[in-house]
Parts: C-alpha cells; structure tokens; sequence
C-alpha cells in the first residue's frame, strides 16, 4: 500500500522549489533527544508543511542517572522532557515503547514490523547500522528488518497489511558521523529556516541535561553548517537513504 503524498512549491533562499511533502513521517529516537538532535530542524520543516509526524521512542533514556536512587525520577523528568520537546516540535503523536533495553529478538522484531505496517508512513527516520552507540545500532537494525518484513511478506501476521515507504533514510548522529560512513549518497535537508527554533527547542525542554546540552549542540552546531555547505546554506540536516527494499521515490529537500 502506498499513499499518496502533496505536490508544493515552496520558496528557499528566494527561489521557487517544487516539493513533494510527505503525508506521514515516522522517526525513530533510540533515546529521548534523538529526534531533535539529529533531525529536528527536518522535523520542523516539514511539519510547517502539513506533514503529520510520529516519533517513536525506544527507551525512556534511564541510564542518565549517577544514583541508583534517581534512576525512577530521572525516568519521569525525561519522559516529560521529551514530551515537551515533541510538542515543540509539532509531531502529530509519540509512541513510547519503554524498553528496558533494545534486543535484536523476535518480540522487538514483531513490534516494530507491526508498528510500521500500522502506521503505513511515507518516510522512515532512523539512526544508521554503522552506530557506535549499540542502542542506537539496535534501533537501527530492528528498523530495517521491520521495514523489510513489511515490504515483502506477511511474516509476524502480517497477510495483507503489506505496506511501501516512499523514502527510508538514516540520520546522522554524535555517535555516527557520516564523514566516517561508507557512502556515497547523502541527502541534506536545508534547515535554516529551522535551525533558531531547533537550538531554542533543545535548551528550553531538555533542561535537566545541561551538562551535556553544551557539548552535542556545539557537535550539532558544527555538522549542521558544514552539511548546509554542501548544498550552498546556511544549515543543513543530512541523510543516507536506504534502497534495498524501499524505492527512493520521495526526497528530502
């Protein structure tokens, strides 16, 4: 099944761009943030579009605590945090899935094919294979295995829910640079239109993250405007698209 998305024409940098926008995004965030940090600017941009977005979040982010004793309140301050941001940030719904830990095992695998085939996106977000980060790895090869049970067959009770992405992308990440990827297709999304309310975004709902709210913006900071360089802006969000089982019929400006 696949579903039919808007043709516009947008001004950027004063010219004229037709654009495809997307009927529904689904991102994937490993930890609370990740959807901002990596692709938020994106997120924005096509929200201001009509885009509707779903983000659905791996962990509720509980290894950030230093005492055992904070670990359920540190929990609770970031599942509110990270409402707060997503709000901002003008998704649609988040799904928050609350693993303990993210497994390459067959509920995980059954959960997110299903997940996908029930939210039938336009695009996937998701954090690259080549992660260092193992729940970002995990993440992404649950991804990907979901994605390609959904395309193809009808395995995890799947008979007749088959559904095709216009568009599966990975996003660039602090413990995935993509200057250290084997690619050689990148996609950059122009977000400077995008880039203030992102930065504002980050430091007004992840507070309790502060001290290291310096340190990834500075990286994000730093990769936003060498990607933006590449496509002659200011700022820019990048991406590899993934084509082996989904078609690269949709693309991200």
């Amino acid at each position: 099944m696949e579903t039919e998305s808007t043709c516009k024409v947008i001004t950027e940098g004063g010219i004229h761009v037709p654009i495809v926008v997307p009927n529904k995004i689904l991102v994937f965030a490993p930890h609370p943030d990740d959807e901002l940090i990596s692709c938020g600017g994106t997120i924005l941009k096509y929200t201001s579009f009509g885009a509707s977005v779903v983000v659905v979040l791996m962990t509720p982010g509980s290894g950030g605590y230093t005492k055992e004793e904070d670990k359920e309140q540190i929990i609770a301050i970031r599942e509110q945090e990270y409402r707060n941001a997503t709000k901002n940030l003008n998704v649609a719904d988040f799904i928050n899935l609350k693993l303990d830990e993210v497994e390459i095992k067959r509920d995980n695998v059954n959960l997110v094919t299903n997940l996908i085939r029930n939210q039938a996106p336009d695009i996937i977000l998701a954090p690259h294979p080549a992660e260092t980060h193992r729940t970002h790895r995990n993440t992404s090869l649950l991804v990907k295995e979901g994605v390609y049970h959904a395309v193809t067959g009808s395995a995890y009770g799947g008979y007749g829910k088959n559904v095709r992405p216009l568009g599966f992308y990975y996003y660039e990440s602090p413990s995935c640079k993509f200057s250290y990827v084997h690619s050689s297709i990148f996609v950059v999304a122009d977000i400077s239109a995008y880039w203030t309310e992102k930065v504002g975004i980050f430091n007004n709902a992840y507070a309790s993250q502060a001290e290291m709210l310096e340190r990834v913006m500075a990286w994000a900071e730093k990769t936003s405007r060498l990607r933006g360089e590449e496509i002659s802006c200011e700022f820019g969000e990048a991406f590899v698209p993934d084509t082996e089982y989904v078609p690269l019929k949709l693309l991200l400006m």
